[in-house]
């Protein structure tokens, strides 16, 4: 099920601190920073762990489409940037 919410998303909406949910996942919170943003893919593990964690709102596949849309992104920046 894709439920289009992103880790970022969640934490706002929760009112949830990346420092919280660093500590309950007990990873680094600059990893799970990386996680929100997009720069980083969570293990499989750490996947299940922020599905369970948020009832299913944020799935592993969430995690992917960000990485995906982050990276579009960077490429988009960088051609322009070559194009200026």
């Amino acid at each position: 099920m894709f439920c289009d919410m992103t880790l970022a998303d969640w934490l706002k909406r929760e009112g949830k601190t990346v420092v919280a949910l660093a500590k309950e996942l007990s990873r680094d919170p600059s990893f799970i920073t990386r996680v929100k943003n997009g720069d980083a893919m969570p293990s499989i593990e750490v996947a299940a762990e922020i599905q369970r964690i948020t009832g299913g709102e944020v799935t592993a596949v969430d995690h992917v489409v960000t990485a995906q849309a982050r990276a579009v992104e960077r490429s988009s920046a960088a051609v322009e940037g070559a194009a200026a």
